[in-house]
Protein backbone atom coordinates (compact mmCIF):
# COMPACT_ATOMS: atom_id res chain seq x y z
CA UNK A 1 0.00 0.00 0.00
CA UNK A 2 1.09 3.55 -0.68
CA UNK A 3 1.50 6.24 1.93
CA UNK A 4 -0.71 9.32 1.73
CA UNK A 5 0.82 12.07 3.86
CA UNK A 6 -1.33 15.04 4.90
CA UNK A 7 -0.25 18.57 5.77
CA UNK A 8 -2.76 21.31 6.56
CA UNK A 9 -3.31 24.41 8.64
CA UNK A 10 -6.52 22.92 10.07
CA UNK A 11 -5.32 21.98 13.55
CA UNK A 12 -6.87 18.95 15.24
CA UNK A 13 -9.77 20.34 17.31
CA UNK A 14 -12.16 20.54 14.35
CA UNK A 15 -13.47 17.68 12.16
CA UNK A 16 -11.61 18.78 9.02
CA UNK A 17 -8.63 16.41 9.08
CA UNK A 18 -10.82 13.50 10.14
CA UNK A 19 -13.17 14.19 7.23
CA UNK A 20 -10.29 14.14 4.73
CA UNK A 21 -9.04 10.85 6.15
CA UNK A 22 -12.53 9.39 5.92
CA UNK A 23 -12.85 10.27 2.24
CA UNK A 24 -9.46 8.74 1.47
CA UNK A 25 -10.16 5.59 3.48
CA UNK A 26 -13.49 5.10 1.71
CA UNK A 27 -11.88 5.30 -1.71
CA UNK A 28 -8.60 3.42 -1.45
CA UNK A 29 -6.37 1.26 0.70
CA UNK A 30 -3.40 3.31 1.88
CA UNK A 31 -1.46 4.28 4.95
CA UNK A 32 -2.76 7.73 5.90
CA UNK A 33 -0.05 9.67 7.69
CA UNK A 34 0.17 13.14 9.23
CA UNK A 35 3.02 15.49 8.40
CA UNK A 36 1.60 18.39 10.39
CA UNK A 37 -1.68 20.14 10.97
CA UNK A 38 -0.09 22.93 12.99
CA UNK A 39 1.02 25.14 10.10
CA UNK A 40 0.00 28.70 10.94
CA UNK A 41 -3.31 29.55 9.26
CA UNK A 42 -2.86 30.67 5.63
CA UNK A 43 0.95 30.55 5.93
CA UNK A 44 1.99 29.24 2.52
CA UNK A 45 5.69 29.95 3.03
CA UNK A 46 5.86 28.07 6.33
CA UNK A 47 4.25 25.06 4.67
CA UNK A 48 6.59 25.22 1.68
CA UNK A 49 9.69 25.34 3.89
CA UNK A 50 8.34 22.56 6.12
CA UNK A 51 7.86 20.35 3.07
CA UNK A 52 11.36 21.15 1.83
CA UNK A 53 12.75 19.80 5.10
CA UNK A 54 10.91 16.48 5.24
CA UNK A 55 9.62 15.23 1.88
CA UNK A 56 12.87 13.60 0.80
CA UNK A 57 12.81 11.22 3.77
CA UNK A 58 9.50 9.61 2.83
CA UNK A 59 9.25 6.38 0.82
CA UNK A 60 9.13 6.41 -2.94
CA UNK A 61 5.53 6.47 -4.12
CA UNK A 62 4.27 8.61 -1.24
CA UNK A 63 1.40 10.91 -2.19
CA UNK A 64 1.58 14.22 -0.32
CA UNK A 65 -1.62 16.22 0.15
CA UNK A 66 -0.89 19.82 1.07
CA UNK A 67 -3.90 21.96 1.99
CA UNK A 68 -2.87 25.46 2.98
CA UNK A 69 -5.35 27.17 0.74
CA UNK A 70 -6.33 30.80 1.33
CA UNK A 71 -7.83 30.85 -2.18
CA UNK A 72 -10.19 27.91 -1.66
CA UNK A 73 -13.30 28.20 -3.81
CA UNK A 74 -11.76 30.70 -6.24
CA UNK A 75 -10.36 30.13 -9.73
CA UNK A 76 -6.94 29.22 -8.34
CA UNK A 77 -5.68 25.95 -9.85
CA UNK A 78 -5.21 22.62 -8.18
CA UNK A 79 -1.99 20.93 -9.23
CA UNK A 80 -0.16 17.64 -8.97
CA UNK A 81 3.64 17.50 -9.15
CA UNK A 82 5.67 14.35 -9.81
CA UNK A 83 9.28 14.72 -8.67
CA UNK A 84 10.23 11.37 -10.17
CA UNK A 85 9.76 9.48 -6.92
CA UNK A 86 6.94 11.09 -4.95
CA UNK A 87 3.74 12.92 -5.85
CA UNK A 88 2.36 16.16 -4.45
CA UNK A 89 -1.23 17.40 -4.63
CA UNK A 90 -1.81 21.01 -3.60
CA UNK A 91 -3.31 24.37 -4.53
CA UNK A 92 -1.20 26.31 -7.01
CA UNK A 93 -0.23 29.09 -4.62
CA UNK A 94 3.51 28.56 -4.12
CA UNK A 95 3.26 25.87 -1.45
CA UNK A 96 5.22 23.52 -3.75
CA UNK A 97 7.85 26.16 -4.51
CA UNK A 98 10.76 23.98 -3.35
CA UNK A 99 9.51 20.81 -5.08
CA UNK A 100 10.92 20.23 -8.57
CA UNK A 101 9.12 18.03 -11.06
CA UNK A 102 6.53 17.68 -13.77
CA UNK A 103 3.34 19.57 -12.91
CA UNK A 104 -0.23 18.99 -14.03
CA UNK A 105 -3.35 21.06 -13.60
CA UNK A 106 -5.99 18.90 -11.94
CA UNK A 107 -9.06 19.31 -14.12
CA UNK A 108 -10.73 15.89 -13.99
CA UNK A 109 -13.88 16.91 -12.13
CA UNK A 110 -15.19 13.33 -12.16
CA UNK A 111 -12.82 12.66 -9.25
CA UNK A 112 -14.39 15.29 -7.00
CA UNK A 113 -17.19 14.65 -4.53
CA UNK A 114 -20.42 15.62 -6.31
CA UNK A 115 -21.92 17.42 -3.31
CA UNK A 116 -18.76 19.39 -2.59
CA UNK A 117 -18.41 22.66 -0.73
CA UNK A 118 -16.75 25.84 -1.95
CA UNK A 119 -15.01 26.15 1.43
CA UNK A 120 -13.56 22.64 1.88
CA UNK A 121 -11.65 21.45 -1.17
CA UNK A 122 -9.39 19.44 1.13
CA UNK A 123 -12.22 16.99 1.72
CA UNK A 124 -14.09 17.32 -1.57
CA UNK A 125 -11.28 17.57 -4.13
CA UNK A 126 -7.78 17.04 -2.80
CA UNK A 127 -8.59 13.92 -0.78
CA UNK A 128 -10.42 12.14 -3.66
CA UNK A 129 -7.62 13.01 -6.09
CA UNK A 130 -4.99 11.62 -3.71
CA UNK A 131 -7.03 8.43 -3.29
CA UNK A 132 -7.27 8.04 -7.06
CA UNK A 133 -3.52 8.44 -7.49
CA UNK A 134 -2.81 5.98 -4.68
CA UNK A 135 -5.17 3.53 -6.39
CA UNK A 136 -3.11 3.67 -9.57
CA UNK A 137 -4.76 6.34 -11.72
CA UNK A 138 -2.29 7.54 -14.40
CA UNK A 139 -1.26 11.14 -13.88
CA UNK A 140 -2.21 11.87 -17.49
CA UNK A 141 -5.83 11.41 -16.41
CA UNK A 142 -5.65 14.30 -13.94
CA UNK A 143 -5.26 17.05 -16.52
CA UNK A 144 -2.76 18.80 -18.82
CA UNK A 145 0.87 19.47 -18.07
CA UNK A 146 1.72 23.04 -17.10
CA UNK A 147 4.93 25.03 -16.84
CA UNK A 148 3.70 28.20 -15.18
CA UNK A 149 3.27 27.20 -11.55
CA UNK A 150 2.84 29.99 -9.02
CA UNK A 151 6.13 30.74 -7.22
CA UNK A 152 6.75 32.28 -3.83
CA UNK A 153 8.06 35.80 -3.54
CA UNK A 154 11.35 34.43 -2.29
CA UNK A 155 14.94 35.38 -3.08
CA UNK A 156 17.42 32.56 -2.39
CA UNK A 157 20.65 33.23 -0.48
CA UNK A 158 23.52 34.92 -2.25
CA UNK A 159 26.90 33.26 -1.84
CA UNK A 160 30.14 35.20 -2.34
CA UNK A 161 33.73 34.12 -1.89
CA UNK A 162 33.97 35.53 1.64
CA UNK A 163 30.36 35.92 2.82
CA UNK A 164 26.79 34.83 2.27
CA UNK A 165 23.56 36.76 2.66
CA UNK A 166 20.27 35.05 3.40
CA UNK A 167 17.27 35.25 5.71
CA UNK A 168 15.73 33.67 8.73
CA UNK A 169 13.10 31.39 7.22
CA UNK A 170 11.62 29.94 10.39
CA UNK A 171 11.65 29.91 14.17
CA UNK A 172 11.18 26.44 15.66
CA UNK A 173 9.41 25.68 18.93
CA UNK A 174 12.72 25.94 20.82
CA UNK A 175 13.29 29.49 19.59
CA UNK A 176 16.08 28.53 17.18
CA UNK A 177 16.18 30.90 14.20
CA UNK A 178 16.64 28.77 11.10
CA UNK A 179 18.29 30.50 8.15
CA UNK A 180 18.35 29.47 4.51
CA UNK A 181 22.16 29.71 4.28
CA UNK A 182 23.51 26.22 3.61
CA UNK A 183 26.75 25.25 5.28
CA UNK A 184 27.77 23.11 2.30
CA UNK A 185 27.50 26.08 -0.07
CA UNK A 186 30.06 28.16 1.82
CA UNK A 187 33.66 27.98 0.68
CA UNK A 188 34.96 29.01 4.09
CA UNK A 189 34.47 28.44 7.81
CA UNK A 190 31.98 30.91 9.21
CA UNK A 191 33.20 33.08 12.10
CA UNK A 192 30.77 35.99 12.25
CA UNK A 193 27.00 36.12 11.83
CA UNK A 194 25.17 39.44 11.70
CA UNK A 195 21.43 39.76 12.04
CA UNK A 196 19.45 42.82 13.09
CA UNK A 197 21.64 44.63 15.60
CA UNK A 198 23.35 41.45 16.80
CA UNK A 199 26.83 40.26 15.94
CA UNK A 200 27.44 36.62 16.83
CA UNK A 201 31.00 35.37 16.90
CA UNK A 202 30.57 32.05 18.66
CA UNK A 203 29.88 28.75 16.93
CA UNK A 204 29.22 25.30 18.35
CA UNK A 205 28.62 21.80 17.05
CA UNK A 206 26.23 20.85 19.86
CA UNK A 207 23.94 22.74 22.21
CA UNK A 208 25.65 21.19 25.24
CA UNK A 209 29.04 22.67 24.41
CA UNK A 210 27.74 26.14 23.55
CA UNK A 211 27.69 27.74 27.00
CA UNK A 212 25.77 30.94 27.69
CA UNK A 213 24.55 33.43 25.12
CA UNK A 214 23.67 33.25 21.43
CA UNK A 215 25.74 31.19 19.02
CA UNK A 216 25.54 29.82 15.47
CA UNK A 217 25.17 26.15 14.73
CA UNK A 218 24.58 24.05 11.62
CA UNK A 219 21.18 22.48 12.16
CA UNK A 220 19.80 19.18 10.95
CA UNK A 221 18.70 20.77 7.66
CA UNK A 222 22.31 21.66 6.83
CA UNK A 223 21.52 25.37 7.22
CA UNK A 224 22.90 27.77 9.81
CA UNK A 225 20.77 28.48 12.85
CA UNK A 226 20.98 31.08 15.58
CA UNK A 227 20.51 29.45 18.94
CA UNK A 228 20.69 29.86 22.70
CA UNK A 229 21.30 26.75 24.78
CA UNK A 230 18.17 25.93 26.80
CA UNK A 231 16.56 29.18 25.70
CA UNK A 232 15.03 31.09 22.81
CA UNK A 233 17.33 32.97 20.47
CA UNK A 234 14.32 34.54 18.79
CA UNK A 235 13.07 35.89 22.11
CA UNK A 236 16.44 37.01 23.41
CA UNK A 237 17.48 38.82 20.22
CA UNK A 238 13.98 39.84 19.08
CA UNK A 239 14.36 38.12 15.73
CA UNK A 240 11.74 36.90 13.33
CA UNK A 241 11.18 35.32 9.97
CA UNK A 242 12.67 37.09 6.93
CA UNK A 243 15.20 39.06 8.98
CA UNK A 244 18.34 39.38 6.84
CA UNK A 245 21.40 37.40 7.91
CA UNK A 246 25.01 37.88 6.81
CA UNK A 247 27.55 35.14 7.48
CA UNK A 248 31.29 35.56 6.94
Amino acid sequence: MRHIALMTDFGMRDPYVAAMKGVIASRCEAFIDDLSHDIAPFDVFEAAWFLRGCARYWPAGTVFVIVIDPGVGTARRMIAVDDGSRLFVAPDNGVLHFIDGVARSIENASLFRPDGSTTFHGRDRFAPVAAAIASGMPLDDLGPRIDDRVALDYTPPKYESDHATGRIVGVDRFGNCVTDVEHARLGFDAHVLRVGGAVITRAAKTYAEAGDGPFMIVGSSGCYEISVANGSAAGLLQLGRFDIVTIQ
